[in-house]
């Protein structure tokens, strides 16, 4: 969800400076660059420093390659209130050192509230879309846990064709989830949030025909940094550094091993000092979210924050153009709405209907979505044709395929039990169990089963993630 939505900031940066967006001031969120002070190390903490030998190993021999689970780390969903003390709470996350500030600052938590309950712009047409409804105990970021860490050296995609026209964008994703506590016990909620810190420099011109929107430059300098350090927390698993108890990260995509057992308090720690040393509130300019109207259905909302105006809805990129919300519901007449046209088998364009004047139209496009067979009949063969392009991350991306497609790619075709549908790269245990289980990489609280809450992981997720570790492994690992 939401890879590579920070790719809409630059558009908004080029349109204040040309006077396109009166009363908006240029950002700083492109002003800053990546310098890692000594006093930052302190500030993330004198075990995460200890634990990574920081200025005080000698020169280090070459890092084996990263895998799967060491870029795309999911924390197991809580059961109990006592196994909250081994995930990370968003309200404890700290901001650069001497600040007073959080990286999810009370600021932008709140217009990411009222965003999520309220994602339309006057004047436009009802689509038909729900609200997603907050308990009163989930408008509280206290409420709020990380459910997992995605690293990611380029969004939107990593292939030739995607980089030649949108440019490259290091991120590191934060997938967070409510959970709150009572009389009755845990209860993960049926929510979710992405918040996406970006590593960029000053971004390079347009390509013709696809003003306002400039392409990435990628900050890969800050961003090794960040490799140097996962590697570092990977290898320090395997000798029992954490715990006591050796721990290998190798394997298909899974809730993450050194975050079960012996080693999950010491684990997560040095995780949540890694995300305060290298992450800092200046880089969190783009964010998601994913919530219900009561039991359902689901909504999908992604932000962007822009100049004086802060953090805003956009349109959907594969929509009109106009709505910024998608929704998806297993009862009703109409599953998916607004019906998305996609754009996902033509070839790989930086044109689409976000923010752009005129949107790409819709006759312009070819592509696939699932609304195709959740909202109408298909054969098993035009299904698996459908969710092979959706799940494929060469093909389909933010700006070209629509939030529902992206996060239903494996539930439906698992839970209509597709003959020759695999989920290469994933544990069995974290496959989703129904079908409307929408969640890519994150918590499942079922409203029909009961039960805990099950960790879930999609062949999407796995997809990006295989892309993510041959880059970095290529690419930026020892260089």
């Amino acid at each position: 969800m939401r890879r590579g939505l920070g790719f809409l900031q630059l558009m908004f940066e080029l349109l204040a400076s040309q006077g396109g967006l009166p009363m908006m001031a240029r950002g700083e969120v492109y002003g800053s660059r990546f310098r890692q002070r000594l006093a930052g190390l302190f500030a993330a903490g004198t075990v995460f420093a200890a634990a990574l030998g920081v200025g005080t190993a000698p020169a280090q021999t070459a890092s084996k390659p990263l895998s799967a689970n060491d870029v795309s780390i999911l924390f197991p969903p809580p059961k109990s209130a006592s196994d909250l003390a081994n995930l990370i709470a968003v309200s404890d996350l700290a901001g650069p050192t001497g600040s007073p500030q959080r990286l999810f600052s009370d600021a932008d938590f709140a217009r990411f509230i009222a965003n999520a309950e309220n994602p339309e712009r006057p004047g436009v047409p009802d689509s038909g879309v729900r609200h997603i409804q907050l308990p009163d105990a989930v408008k509280k970021i206290d409420a709020w846990f990380v459910a997992g860490i995605r690293i990611d050296p380029g969004a939107p995609g990593l292939s030739p064709d995607v980089i030649a026209q949108f440019g490259r964008q290091p991120q590191v994703r934060l997938i967070i989830q409510p959970v709150t506590t009572g009389p009755d016990g845990v209860k993960v909620h049926d929510t979710a949030g992405h918040l996406i810190f970006s590593f960029n420099l000053d971004p390079d011109p347009p390509l013709d025909g696809c003003m306002p929107f400039p392409r990435f430059k990628p900050d890969d300098e800050a961003f090794k940094a960040i490799v140097r350090d996962i590697a570092t927390l990977r290898d320090q698993l395997a000798t029992g550094h954490f715990g006591n108890v050796k721990v290998s990260t190798a394997g298909d995509l899974n809730v993450h091993p050194g975050l079960v057992g012996a080693s999950a308090k010491a684990f997560r720690d040095a995780l949540r000092a890694l995300l305060e040393k290298q992450l800092s509130p200046q880089r969190l300019n783009t964010m998601a979210v994913m919530g219900i109207s009561p039991p359902e259905p689901w909504i999908f909302v992604s932000m962007l924050r822009v100049p004086q105006a802060g953090l805003i809805p956009v349109p959907g990129p594969t929509l009109d153009g106009l709505h910024a919300a998608q929704m998806f519901s297993v009862i009703g007449g109409k599953h998916v709405v607004p019906q998305p046209v996609t754009n996902n088998q033509n070839p790989i364009t930086c044109r689409h209907a976000a923010l752009q004047n005129p949107p790409l139209a819709a006759a312009d496009r070819k592509g696939v979505s699932t609304s195709e067979f959740i909202d109408g009949k298909a054969p098993n063969s035009r299904i698996l044709e459908i969710v092979n392009i959706i799940a494929d991350p060469k093909k389909s991306h933010f700006f070209n395929t629509d939030c529902v497609s992206c996060h239903t790619e494996t539930a439906q075709p698992l839970a209509r039990k597709i003959p020759d549908f695999a989920v290469p790269g994933v544990n069995r245990a974290v496959l989703p169990k129904e079908n409307w289980n929408v969640r890519n990489f994150g918590w499942f609280p079922s409203f029909l089963n009961g039960g805990p809450a099950a960790a879930t992981i999609t062949r999407r997720a796995a997809a990006e993630t295989a892309d993510v570790v041959a880059f970095i492994n290529s690419q930026l690992l020892n260089k």
